[in-house]
């Protein structure tokens, strides 16, 4: 009796190490609408393992990011990522749709990425803030694994995008990425949430601000265009 219980230990000790146990650590970095995500990630029992990471984020409308500094952030080694379409910056929340950004690494027994991310205006309402969430990631990996049996406990196997898409710098061909089959991987421990409060335009203000703001800019212009005339008429005298 004593034998089957030392083995059902060792079974057990031996189904924990053969299965990689992944943490993810979200917190974002900086305030207003300019603002940084940093992804901490721990896993244990990969050492006999070489594996790809992708990190999926899923954004809402409220939310954007800067293609041109995601790529020449690319340019410099600093993140791998891959967005399939270019990202209008100028588009206010209203106008825009939520999307996806797709995160490379290599795991390792430490990760860390760093995603700038920005944070689009809202239609004036009569709310002083509009409340932001930031769902955690969904993670998905491609082993190569030096024994015949597959350690990983995965939920299911998905098409997304290889590790090669983060190297596309041609706006044009962003659609042209080859996509590959990736496992998806539960963290082992429960990620945060990240919410964010972001300010609106008071609508209640909208009568008043309207037509100062029309009123300030005639009295501005004429201003510039009465200092103008008379600096004309100042240097036209000294000429003469």
């Amino acid at each position: 009796m004593f034998c089957v219980h030392i083995l059902i230990v060792i079974l057990v000790a031996v189904r924990n190490v053969s299965s990689i146990n992944s943490f993810l650590y979200m917190n974002i970095h900086n305030s207003g609408f300019h603002r940084e995500i940093h992804y901490s990630l721990k896993f244990g029992a990969i050492s006999k393992m070489s594996c790809e990471l992708l990190l999926l984020q899923h954004f809402s409308s409220a939310i954007y990011v800067d293609t041109d500094q995601l790529t020449n952030m690319k340019k410099f080694k600093k993140i791998n990522s891959y967005v399939p379409f270019y990202v209008d910056v100028e588009k206010p929340t209203s106008k825009s749709s939520p999307f996806s950004v797709y995160l490379y690494e290599t795991v390792r027994r430490e990760v860390n990425i760093t995603l700038p991310i920005h944070f689009r205006y809202h239609d004036p309402s009569e709310k002083k803030f509009e409340r932001i969430q930031i769902e955690s990631p969904s993670m998905y990996l491609q082993c190569r694994v030096t024994s015949s049996k597959n350690p990983l406990k995965t939920t299911a196997t998905f098409r997304h995008p290889c590790s090669s898409s983060a190297q596309i710098y041609d706006y044009d061909k962003l659609n042209q990425a080859e996509y590959c089959d990736w496992q998806e991987l539960e963290f082992s421990n429960v990620p945060t949430v990240i919410s964010v409060l972001i300010p609106t335009g008071n609508s209640v203000s909208y009568k008043f601000v309207f037509p100062a703001t029309i009123l300030v800019s005639w009295i501005g212009s004429m201003y510039l265009i009465y200092i103008i005339v008379k600096s004309g008429k100042r240097i036209n005298k000294k000429l003469l």
